[in-house]
């Protein structure tokens, strides 16, 4: 005679919860005994119980509970065991007001809720604690509705309180960095207080808030990296007058921070030079800035350009400036790559060409 799989083997393993749900008395709820259960409600229990995730189910009209050893260890002694077979209002009460509309959602048949690193207090362990939470509700079906809520969910209080820590130290950081240029441009007020000083102080202060903007916006992404655009757009800021002077466009790219504090330097000593020489010297002229990725010596490389058009015609200088050389120096070393300053006819151009694995940042 064939052997038959007992009914309730669903509930199999799941450590200490899968022990705990097979001796709960089930027929003392709503629910009935496990024999008697939906087959949707016993293979998502089945997923849950045998899942080192944290999860968590509500099932039915009265939202009984059931959950995973992995959840259990985000619980104090005041919900576990007396959880597993509650119904969900009563045992959430004091959360119930974030919760309870996700769950609404989900149990009327609108969707699935996504929410990321969110506040949930919870008391556990004798005490009500600030709890951030990553986790999502998803409908089981029942019958072509929704019969219950699966919740998947971590705890990410940890990541949240670093997180903060480390914003407070960027803040602190960037207070410090603005003091220290604000005395260094004080210094300099005093040092060129001669008025045949007045150029090199107006050039030396412009490099100062270049490097300011470009901290700022390394400070906002947390000192490890900045998307190229936002560097671009920041250093261009105080150059655009709303006339449509410059053309920014090339693919998403993320630079590494060092390179995002030279390229701002860069931008802006090439900016200064073409509002007084350049592109922007003139009524006409425009400024294309552009970057792409392409096959150079069979390796790809990424290229940024800076071309200057519709300016007065230019020639390459008879001697090498400051400027020239802080573009050229600081886009080489931080970028491990060549640059090329082209006095053309037509306007000056700038080209950073590098091995794109030498702009790659690290996976997170």
């Amino acid at each position: 005679m064939d052997s038959v799989e007992p009914v309730n083997d669903f509930l199999a393993g799941g450590g200490e919860m899968g022990a705990l749900t097979r001796a709960f008395d089930w027929s003392k709820t709503c629910l009935g005994p496990p024999e008697t259960w939906p087959q949707s409600l016993r293979v998502t229990i089945r997923i849950v119980l045998n899942s080192r995730h944290p999860m968590f189910i509500w099932w039915g009209p009265k939202l009984i509970q059931f959950y995973n050893d992995a959840y259990r260890e985000t619980m104090g002694p005041e919900r576990h065991p007396s959880a597993l077979g509650a119904r969900g209002r009563a045992c959430w009460d004091e959360i119930w007001d974030i919760i309870g509309p996700q769950i609404e959602y989900v149990m009327t048949g609108k969707g699935s809720t996504w929410h990321v690193d969110q506040l949930v207090p919870i008391t556990r362990h004798g005490r009500r604690e600030d709890v951030w939470w990553t986790y999502s509700y998803g409908p089981i079906d029942l019958d072509g509705k929704v019969g219950g809520v699966l919740v998947v969910c971590n705890d990410v209080t940890s990541e949240h309180r670093a997180k903060e820590a480390l914003n407070l130290v960027n803040h602190e950081l960037q207070h410090r960095v603005k003091n220290t240029l604000a005395v260094l441009s004080a210094v300099a007020a005093q040092t060129f207080r001669d008025p045949s000083s007045k150029s090199a102080l107006e050039i030396y202060q412009g490099r100062l808030a270049a490097f300011g903007r470009a901290h700022d916006l390394l400070t906002a992404s947390n000192w490890v990296e900045a998307p190229l655009t936002d560097v671009i757009q920041t250093a261009l800021a105080p150059y655009r007058t709303g006339e449509g002077r410059f053309e920014v466009s090339g693919a998403p790219t993320i630079v590494r921070s060092r390179q995002a504090l030279s390229l701002s330097l860069a931008i802006h000593e090439l900016a200064t030079n073409a509002i007084k020489y350049g592109a922007l010297s003139g009524p006409t002229g425009r400024i294309l800035i552009t970057w792409e990725n392409m096959m150079l010596d069979a390796e790809p490389h990424f290229v940024f350009t800076w071309q200057e058009t519709g300016g007065p015609a230019v020639s390459p200088p008879s001697v090498t400036g400051f400027g020239s050389r802080l573009i050229t120096r600081v886009l080489k070393d931080d970028f491990n790559g060549t640059v090329e300053l082209s006095y053309e006819p037509a306007g000056l151009r700038c080209r950073l060409t590098t091995p794109i694995k030498n702009i790659e940042t690290a996976p997170h």
